[in-house]
């Protein structure tokens, strides 16, 4: 009876040591602070740092520092990393986690990072035929695997906001709904009323997307400020959605109201609202 429990004891402290330890670890990064330096790059590479309150911007610095500490950089054909395309990276990525549970995207361990737009091999394999492909991309994310990003066109994204992209919100906000397991579209809710509107709304805005898309602006229809490149997929289209969301609020709420609020009441944050206030904080 006594080698049983000490079985059982040892089993409970197998599966609760680690556990508590990444919890430590977890805790303990987020208690650090982030350094002068780090917190004026994120003033110069986060417009929206500066309209989020002070219990917003710890948060977010929080999450920015167990970012910065958790994931390995890695530099290809040559670049080289600096202080500032991590902590703009980082900034981008924890600005989707803000006012939500997480652990800071715990199945994420590297990022690829490439001076420009770089070329993407596929192998396809159906039956006996194998077939490849090579595509120029700006960024991917692979399912619970690395993110890749082209720090070329992250720049330009951040030098011109009001185009409506960021690579990194992109990428990032499929790594965010892989989080209930698949890339589809649907994140992880919190309960299951929360979503209780998303698929209806996001389904039609998609589908609208699509007509868009195939048949282009018939006269009379409502403008949109969503890429097309969203009408391949719901995840793509998830993607496309948050990156307007935070890049041109007002103008994606003026043109996709619905969508702006299941998007607002998901990411828990109404930018919009925050940027018509024009109350910053330092």
């Amino acid at each position: 009876m006594s080698a049983f429990i000490a079985i059982i004891l040892l089993a409970l402290a197998i599966w609760l040591v680690p556990h508590f330890y990444r919890q430590w670890r977890i805790f303990y990064l987020r208690s650090k602070p982030l350094t002068r330096e780090q917190l004026q790059l994120i003033r110069e590479n986060l417009p929206l740092y500066h309209y989020l309150n002070s219990n917003q911007q710890q948060e977010l610095c929080s999450n920015i520092a167990l970012f910065l500490h958790g994931k390995e950089f890695v530099g290809c054909e040559g670049l080289q990393v600096n202080e500032r395309m991590k902590v703009a990276i980082a900034a981008h990525a924890c600005l989707l986690l803000l006012g939500r549970k997480n652990e800071c995207y715990p199945n994420l361990y590297s990022l690829l990072l490439y001076p420009d737009t770089y070329v993407a091999h596929e192998t396809r394999r159906e039956g006996y035929i194998e077939t490849a492909r090579h595509s120029a991309r700006e960024g991917e994310a692979h399912y619970r695997g690395p993110v890749v990003l082209s720090w070329g066109d992250l720049e330009k994204d951040l030098q011109s906001p009001e185009r409506g992209h960021n690579v990194a919100l992109h990428e990032f906000a499929h790594k965010v709904d892989e989080e209930d397991g698949y890339f589809d579209g649907r994140p992880l809710f919190e309960s299951s009323d929360e979503g209780a509107t998303w698929a209806e709304v996001m389904s039609r805005e998609f589908h609208r997307l699509r007509q868009r898309a195939e048949f282009g602006e018939f006269p009379g229809d409502t403008p949109s400020v969503l890429d097309l490149y969203g009408a391949q997929s719901p995840a793509e289209f998830f993607a496309v959605a948050t990156e307007s969301f935070y890049t041109i609020p007002t103008a994606m709420y003026a043109l996709h109201p619905e969508l702006y609020k299941e998007l607002s009441h998901f990411y828990r944050i109404d930018p919009a609202e925050l940027i018509r206030g024009k109350s910053t904080v330092a």
